[in-house]
């Protein structure tokens, strides 16, 4: 099942529908931005809470629960790489291995493929195709997905900054 989101609208309007591969609407997607509190909710067009990522803590890398269904399934964590990016999903026990630059993702679950995320066909690289093997792994995918694009979007925030981790004693 492929699934788009635009990530554009999402960051913009804090909402986005998101389409199947026929551009009919399947989901509705809206989130909250800023230091604290931050946090993502997926909503069935008729309204039904499917899913809920809400920030747990702050700092350099914070940590989001994962919610399906009322029900706690993980938590997600950023861990920093050398030349990737890799967020472990505890709970669901899925791997996400990607480029925040190059936009795109793969979430594994031991060696099986449970979703790649990827930037498609748009100048601005603000829609995500997002191939979701199972339909029950729908709610967790887009949730981290939309994390992903937001940690992608306040890497590039500032073009400006290094981004880099180094050290500097004064010389």
């Amino acid at each position: 099942m492929a699934l788009y989101i635009d990530a554009q609208s999402l960051k913009d309007a804090g909402m986005s529908v998101v389409k199947d591969e026929h551009g009919q609407p399947r989901y509705i997607l809206t989130g909250r931005h800023g230091l604290a509190n931050e946090g993502y909710i997926l909503h069935t067009i008729s309204g039904t809470e499917l899913g809920e990522l809400r920030q747990r803590s702050v700092g350099l890398s914070p940590t989001f629960d994962l919610s399906v269904n009322h029900a706690r399934v993980g938590s997600i964590k950023k861990v920093f790489g050398v030349w990737r990016e890799f967020i472990f999903v505890s709970g669901l026990n899925w791997l996400v291995i990607g480029n925040l630059l190059a936009n795109q993702y793969h979430i594994y679950h031991g060696v099986k493929s449970v979703t790649t995320i990827a930037s498609v066909g748009t100048a601005s690289n603000t829609v995500f195709k997002i191939a979701i093997t199972e339909t029950r792994d729908v709610p967790a995918a887009l949730l981290i997905a939309a994390i992903l694009d937001h940690w992608r979007q306040s890497h590039l925030a500032n073009p400006l900054v290094r981004h880099d981790v180094g050290m500097s004693y004064g010389v």
